[in-house]
């Protein structure tokens, strides 16, 4: 689930009349994939991104580096309402000067380019194809452009542009399954550099005064059997991450989270008990982001992801509880 502010979407922008290129070219575009996901987080670069949704422009600042093996960021919002993320590691502190509060939490992305960059390209094959678009130009850098096509109706495509020479991200497009432009996230100033001093990573707000919200423990690998099982998850999907969280408004209130993803994509699975008068049934879309909400058994369960409408409805109705007493 997204924290207000704090999460950088990216994306977009597939040609499906391409198809036939796409499949012609996979090996090229695999190989461009796979620099760029160790161009990302591996070098050291600052930037100016501007990012598009739903006619909202924003522009942001990027600080990236990597200092003893582990990657560091500063993500800080130029326009619209102050936000600000420091990345360590996995840890990531969003700090929202406008509510007075400050987020701390464990994530394995911060940075927008690392949002719609995966891991390992390899493992995508099965649920989309790539293929080699062309030649293009972004911030002044000569880029190559490269489309990852989904093979069905539960995730979106991306259109990457890729730096020819440093085989950075530039700009990202996401399509729905009409070819539609969801979101928009593009560079107009990038800069490559051998060292980044520390002050480039501290946060321009210490905290003092502000309300802070604490998840300390990071995820640990899925290994007891959840209480929750979705019996029809959508193809490329598996279980990543089942674990316990505190609500951000109420540090007594226990949320069962599980996140499934197929390496690029993910889904995220809220359960709690509601509150008297609460509840959210139904599907609701907002941009590239879709949420569908259904009692089951008393429990509020609410199934959100940057994918289509079609997906988390799917997962969200085959949400069962096995009658169970769920646990740590």
């Amino acid at each position: 689930m997204r924290f207000p502010g704090c999460r950088w979407l990216t994306f977009t922008t597939l040609l499906l009349a391409t198809t036939g290129a796409i499949a012609a070219s996979g090996k090229d575009a695999q190989t461009w994939l796979e620099r760029m996901s160790r161009a990302v987080r591996s070098l050291n670069y600052e930037g100016i991104f501007v990012y598009r949704d739903q006619g909202n422009l924003e522009s942001m600042r990027l600080v990236h580096r990597v200092h003893d093996g582990v990657e560091q960021e500063r993500l800080l919002a130029l326009t619209g309402s102050p936000r600000e993320v420091i990345r360590n590691g996995e840890r990531v502190t969003c700090i929202l000067p406008g509510d007075r509060s400050v987020l701390v939490d464990w994530r394995q992305s911060a940075n927008p380019l690392s949002d719609v960059v995966p891991m390992d390209v390899d493992a995508l094959r099965d649920t989309y194809r790539f293929g080699v678009l062309g030649d293009g130009r972004v911030a002044g850098r000569s880029a190559m452009r490269v489309a990852i096509e989904p093979r069905d109706r539960y995730r979106y495509g991306y259109h990457l542009w890729i730096d020819t020479d440093s085989h950075l991200l530039l700009r990202a497009e996401l399509v729905d399954a009409g070819g539609r432009t969801v979101e928009q996230l593009m560079f107009t100033h990038l800069e490559l550099r051998d060292h980044i001093p520390d002050k480039m990573l501290q946060r321009t707000v210490n905290g003092e005064g502000y309300s802070w919200y604490r998840h300390e423990t990071p995820p640990e690998p899925v290994k007891d059997r959840s209480a929750w099982q979705v019996t029809q998850l959508p193809p490329g999907f598996s279980l990543k991450v089942s674990e316990w969280r505190t609500g951000a408004d109420d540090q007594d209130r226990r949320i069962r989270h599980q996140l499934y993803s197929d390496g690029l994509a993910s889904v995220s699975v809220y359960i709690e008990t509601p509150k008297a008068g609460d509840g959210f049934v139904g599907l609701s879309s907002m941009g590239a982001v879709s949420a569908f909400g259904r009692m089951v058994d008393g429990y509020q369960t609410v199934v959100i992801g940057e994918v289509p409408a079609h997906t988390v409805e799917v997962i969200g109705r085959t949400l069962q509880h096995d009658g169970s007493q769920d646990h740590d």
